[in-house]
């Protein structure tokens, strides 16, 4: 049997408080249990419900509830979905877990229905369609995520307009459609993009403390050049228009690479390879 075990959630959860580390590692190693014994089949946890969304159908209308919502004993913070033999196996393999919530909770465990269940209303043609998708999705999440079509690099920083003049001075332009006074869409290739994030609006996207990039490093940014004068050319023109050197040019003979510190201290590495040394 298959079944969803629902983790509650609580107002810790929806205030999006963090789980411990200890508890995160507890919850891996249990997660490793299951994978190995053929019982995880999928298991997520869940943000708040302030970043969630409702749809209520109403005859033909539909309308959007936007989250937080109030009744939490209603909501769920994460679940898994199983494959054990019985009802009883699920409840001795939850029976193991680390609390999730390191406070009284509830956990549940509901069977997911399968095709037999349904009876005589399950025809022999709406089985072969249920046969047919299930293997298309087992098929899909076999071969992993589908490939990225496109990469957004997101990066704070303090002025935006000031950053926005620098990059301009590189040569990048930037879409209008994705910019305001809080965010800017700058176009370094067809697929390729940077958000330029003011420091307060970035900060709305992730829990964790914002790195100050002049005094540690949270990323480094590396793009392709055509060659290495077109290296020389990127690098200079942002050390003309305000850039620091952080670092000399480097020749590794297959590969010659130099970079800067933009305005806000993230650096941007530049780099051209040799095409002889570039499997195919």
């Amino acid at each position: 049997m298959r079944c969803m075990v629902i983790v509650k959630a609580t107002k810790d959860s929806e205030a999006g408080t963090m789980p411990s580390e200890k508890l995160l590692t507890d919850m891996g190693k249990y997660n490793e249990e299951l994978v190995k014994a053929g019982v995880m089949l999928a298991g997520e946890g869940l943000h708040p419900s302030s970043r969630g969304v409702r749809v209520r159908f109403s005859g033909p209308r539909r309308t959007v509830i936007d989250g937080p919502f109030t009744e939490t004993k209603e909501l769920i913070a994460g679940f898994w979905l199983w494959q054990t033999k019985s009802l009883e196996e699920a409840i001795e393999w939850l029976k193991r877990c680390p609390n999730p919530h390191e406070e009284d909770c509830e956990v549940e465990i509901r069977p997911v229905f399968e095709p037999a269940d349904f009876g005589e209303a399950m025809t022999p043609e709406l089985r072969e369609q249920e046969d047919r998708l299930r293997a298309a999705t087992e098929k899909q999440l076999a071969s992993g995520p589908a490939a990225p079509k496109q990469i957004f690099v997101n990066l704070p920083v303090r002025d935006l307009r000031r950053s926005v003049e620098f990059f301009k001075k590189l040569g990048y332009t930037f879409n209008q459609q994705f910019t305001d006074e809080n965010a800017t869409c700058m176009i370094v290739a067809e697929n390729i993009f940077v958000m330029l994030l003011v420091e307060k609006y970035f900060k709305t996207f992730t829990p964790k403390a914002v790195a100050d990039a002049k005094s540690s490093t949270e990323a480094l940014v590396a793009l392709s050049a055509e060659s290495r004068q077109a290296v020389d050319n990127i690098v200079g023109k942002a050390l003309a228009a305000g850039a620091r050197r952080y670092k000399e040019p480097q020749d590794h003979g297959f590969m010659y690479t130099w970079g800067f510190e933009d305005l806000d201290g993230h650096i941007w590495e530049y780099l051209w390879m040799d095409p002889a040394h570039v499997q195919k």
